[in-house]
């Protein structure tokens, strides 16, 4: 049996990395520049995948704002002749005659792919910039440029930008500005800053995109910020391979350009999401962009309000929602108070809110809990709830718990709607409800343990009270009086019962049943035995007192011993949660890879989600001690 589990288990290991291994690399997609000169009419550039059909693809886009689908007006693919790309290589002398024989065979390859209506020039850098042919010479020529480097000198990596920024002429309505920047390390010797380099090209429209090769001094800070500044990238290639690769994809994705318009209904900062239907799936891009805030005209104008009308001003509703969630939150905040504080504190909070509701809302909270508990009692789940409310020591009826788990529910929905969509609101209303009852579970088990914690004191103070001369039922009474919470409380309504005429042995064993304490079951046991074969009871309590002690020593000793052990499964389960929830608000889209991914990516969940659940099993079973 023991073979076969592992077998099995290494065959759902196994699967995801024979499917990684046989499936190519997916087709990406890239958002570039969005033009809202003519908002609410936004135009957004987008470079596709170099194995789609330019037959039908116009025909294949959708575009979201903050989740919610955009009406198209229109796409075409973008003129090759709007397209300028200054290509500049590092010629420095670390580049070495083998590297720099890359480069060229690469920087040609790239031109190759390059339609020949796009504009391009060759630029060098070494310890000097060199402008080998500008945008106006021929194919020809820029391939001769390309075949005559070579390596020697230094690096002036910030000069080299300088001058291609330079080099590119006024823009058009629709041009594309592209520096290919390759570099095999570190600036040394420029006359240019970072900042100034950065502060330049951050005001222009011009996209860099890095290629770093073969470097061991490579300053991945200043290239990222050159990049970050243009809303461009920086790529690694270790070998020549990875480096054809790399301007292979930087051609595809600046030949096949795409202008798509839509009508946006957003302003401000939004989450602008673009996918594009291929033939086994679809691959989707995302951007945050910044819409202007001014207000959407409507087809249809409204009428001029009179000279004495009151006209409001522009308001920004974001503090409006900020502030109304913030309201949710608070109510939420009381409803937990409210279950959660100390008895008198409870108290006085309801006692405070039933002077401030008026009495059509006390009659709705009474109908609205009525309803509920009649609800239970048709399904039969009353009685279950109410012993659930009885252990975790909580002063509500069923009812009264339903309705306000349903109102925190609702609150959690209405914020999850107001964020992120009903998704989430389904999800976070699902959420409240799991974690109300998750609520109940623990105050119920903390309640359990610090009553069989007290126990030992409790049995000393029981006994010492029979010494004293009380009889056993004024002991009892002695212990509500005198004890600390929950025993107090326990003993109490163990009091409460027995003077309306419940029998004391069967309140006590109601109580054992209710504190799940197997060393009280012991102890009523022991009263029970007494009552009818009689003797000192004190004695006994004490005998009973000194083993349980014994017990709780031995308990919190292993507690202690397997501390380090339940911390490290706590946080082995809880960090893949953490890691992909920072991933999601950092980076949505590497995430959107396994959902967007075809059968690949959600079997990858799903073998995540077996993984994960047999080894939180395997770590609970190694950390719970039972004796």
């Amino acid at each position: 049996m023991i073979r076969r589990v592992a077998a099995a288990v290494l065959v759902l290991l196994l699967l995801p990395a024979v499917s990684v291994a046989a499936q190519p690399n997916p087709p990406t997609m890239r958002i570039g520049d969005v033009d809202v000169d003519a908002y609410p009419d936004v135009r957004v550039e987008v470079a596709v995948p170099a194995s789609t059909d330019d037959a039908d693809v116009l025909d294949r886009f959708a575009i979201q704002e903050d989740g919610q689908v955009r009406e198209i007006l229109g796409v075409r693919q973008a003129s090759s002749a709007d397209l300028q790309v200054a290509l500049v290589i590092d010629t420095s002398g670390s580049m070495g005659a083998e590297a720099m024989g890359d480069a060229r065979a690469a920087a040609t390859a790239f031109l190759d792919q390059l339609p020949a209506a796009a504009q391009v020039a060759i630029i060098s850098y070494a310890t000097d910039v060199v402008v080998h042919t500008g945008f106006d010479a021929a194919r020809a020529d820029h391939a001769a440029a390309i075949a005559g480097l070579s390596a020697d000198g230094n690096t002036a990596l910030y000069d080299a930008v300088l001058t291609a920024i330079a080099e590119f002429p006024a823009p058009g309505p629709e041009t594309k500005q592209t520096i290919v920047l390759l570099t095999d390390g570190a600036d040394t010797v420029s006359e240019a800053v970072l900042d100034d380099v950065v502060d330049t090209i951050a005001v222009t429209e011009i996209t860099l995109r890095g290629i770093a090769y073969r470097t061991e001094d490579a300053d991945d800070a200043s290239m990222l910020a050159l990049a970050d500044a243009t809303d461009g990238s920086v790529a690694q290639a270790d070998d020549p391979e990875a480096l054809n690769s790399i301007y292979e994809s930087l051609a595809a994705e600046l030949t096949n350009r795409y202008l798509v318009d839509y009508r946006s209904q957003a302003s401000g900062r939004v989450e602008l999401s673009v996918a594009l239907a291929l033939d086994d799936g679809q691959v989707v891009a995302q951007r945050t962009v910044d819409l202007p805030s001014t207000a959407i005209p409507t087809e249809a104008a409204a009428p001029e309000a009179p000279s004495s009308a009151i006209t409001l001003p522009d308001i920004d509703a974001r503090p409006l929602l900020y502030g109304g969630l913030a309201l949710c939150f608070l109510a939420l905040a009381l409803v937990l108070t409210i279950l959660f504080a100390p008895r008198e504190r409870r108290a006085q909070l309801w006692g405070t809110a039933r002077l401030a509701r008026g009495g059509n809302g006390r009659e709705f909270a009474q109908r609205a809990t009525l309803m509920a508990e009649r609800s239970l009692d048709r399904r039969g789940y009353r009685t279950g709830l109410n012993a659930a409310l009885e252990r975790a020591g909580l002063d509500l009826r069923p009812g009264e718990f339903v309705v306000l788990t349903a109102c925190a529910a609702f609150t959690a929905a209405v914020v999850g709607g107001l964020l992120s969509g009903w998704i989430a609101a389904v999800v976070l209303g699902l959420l409240a409800v799991v974690v109300a009852r998750l609520a109940v579970s623990v105050k119920t088990s903390r309640r359990q343990a610090k009553f069989a914690d007290q126990l030992g004191d409790t049995l000393q103070l029981l006994a010492g009270s029979l010494r004293a001369g009380y009889s056993f039922l004024q002991a009892l009474d002695s212990v509500a009086r005198e004890a600390d919470a929950p025993t107090s409380e326990e003993f109490s309504r163990l009091v409460v019962e027995n003077r309306l005429g419940r029998d004391a042995i069967e309140a006590l064993h109601a109580m054992a049943d209710r504190t799940a304490s197997e060393d009280f079951q012991w102890v009523v046991q022991a009263i029970e035995i007494h009552r009818e074969v009689g003797g000192d009871l004190a004695e006994v309590l004490d005998t009973v007192a000194g083993t349980i002690r014994e017990r709780n020593q031995i308990r919190r000793q292993v507690k202690a011993l397997s501390a380090e052990g339940r911390l490290s499964a706590w946080v082995l389960a809880v960090l893949p949660f953490g890691v992909g929830l920072a991933i999601y608000f950092t980076n949505r889209p590497y995430l959107a890879e396994l959902t967007q991914g075809g059968l690949l990516g959600w079997g990858l969940l799903a073998t995540g989600a077996l993984l994960m659940t047999m080894g939180a099993l395997w770590l609970r079973s190694i950390v719970r001690i039972e004796f």
